[in-house]
């Protein structure tokens, strides 16, 4: 099969390319810029937002199937679709886990509602506006797949909301606050099993077009989170619950998937369970650790620690392991 990838060099691309190149499959890139991977791949330079670079790349490589890695806006999305009618045999477009919000009814399935783009950050507006342009063209008789995916973690990851954690390990650190019992459930997507759901959308004869959601099998609340990271490094602390209108951390919200749907449509399963996985990570932020820049959405100064302590001392709660 003869795969177009509008994108594909950056951190879930390079791992949804070297995938698809393992399972004998042939790869062309549209990307700005090449990137090293597992086997052969061409690459034809050019803007993979460029209406004009998406319809050249389709008719020089004719392929079976397009993956737009980009999926950001409304036009974007349309000039893809343009592009691929009539051409090419299936579309899929990546989506994320946001554009349903931050406090969903659970399990989210793929009939749960976006929220507005007004109530969204830009980066999500854009992917919501960009839902909405596939899912009209498949009411229409596209064969589009829009795939859903919860937060990325692994090796390389450049965002890596595990580094909160981590840092916290590497710098000996006894004790974590957590919010409100450390019980949210985010959904989390190892980058390789992420990869593998990927692949299979856009080849299994049994996905149909429209939406799916993609992410692990095995879901762990925030504060197994924290235990997770110190135990892969080898660490104790204490973990102490705090009133979350007074502490956030990354993953500091409830949203989950329903998977029934890609466990059946595309036989998703995890190849690689999480806890590997998250050892695979950490052991990789071990030798490449983020720099003092690091900082997540919503939280100021993420590795204050002064501040964290007199919050624990003055309405901490431990946690039982």
């Amino acid at each position: 099969m003869k795969a177009l990838v509008l994108g594909g060099t950056g951190f879930l691309g390079r791992f949804v390319v070297d995938e698809l190149l393992a399972r004998g499959h042939e790869v062309t890139l549209l990307a700005r810029r090449a990137a090293e991977f597992g086997g052969p791949v061409e690459v034809i330079r050019g803007d993979p937002a460029d209406p004009a670079a998406i319809v050249e790349s389709v008719a020089q490589t004719r392929p079976d199937v397009l993956l737009d890695m980009l999926h950001s806006g409304a036009h974007q999305a349309a000039a893809v679709l343009c592009a691929a009618t009539g051409a090419v045999g299936r579309t899929v477009h990546l989506s994320c886990a946001s554009v349903y919000g931050t406090s969903p009814i659970c399990p989210v399935d793929e009939e749960t509602e976006a929220i507005t783009p007004e109530a969204a950050d830009p980066h999500t507006a854009a992917k919501i506006a960009a839902d909405r342009v596939v899912l009209e063209a498949v009411d229409n008789g596209q064969p589009a797949i829009v795939l859903r995916l919860p937060h990325l973690y692994g090796p390389r990851d450049p965002r890596c909301a595990e580094w909160y954690f981590a840092r916290r390990v590497l710098e000996g650190r006894s004790r974590i606050a957590v919010p409100d019992g450390g019980l949210h459930i985010c959904h989390r997507g190892f980058v390789q099993n992420m990869a593998g759901g990927v692949v299979r959308a856009l080849t299994s004869r049994r996905a149909k077009p429209g939406v799916y959601n993609l992410g692990e099998e095995k879901l762990y609340t925030l504060a197994q989170l924290a235990r997770g990271v110190a135990r892969a490094l080898d660490h104790e602390w204490d973990i102490y619950s705090v009133p979350g209108h007074l502490w956030t951390t990354p993953y500091a919200y409830t949203s989950f998937f329903d998977l029934r749907k890609a466990r059946a449509h595309l036989g998703y399963r995890d190849r690689m369970i999480p806890r590997d996985g998250l050892e695979l990570t950490l052991a990789w932020l071990s030798q490449h650790p983020r720099g003092d820049q690091w900082r997540w959405p919503g939280i100021e100064d993420p590795f204050d620690y002064a501040a964290e302590d007199r919050l624990i001392d003055e309405c901490g709660a431990k946690l039982s392991a």
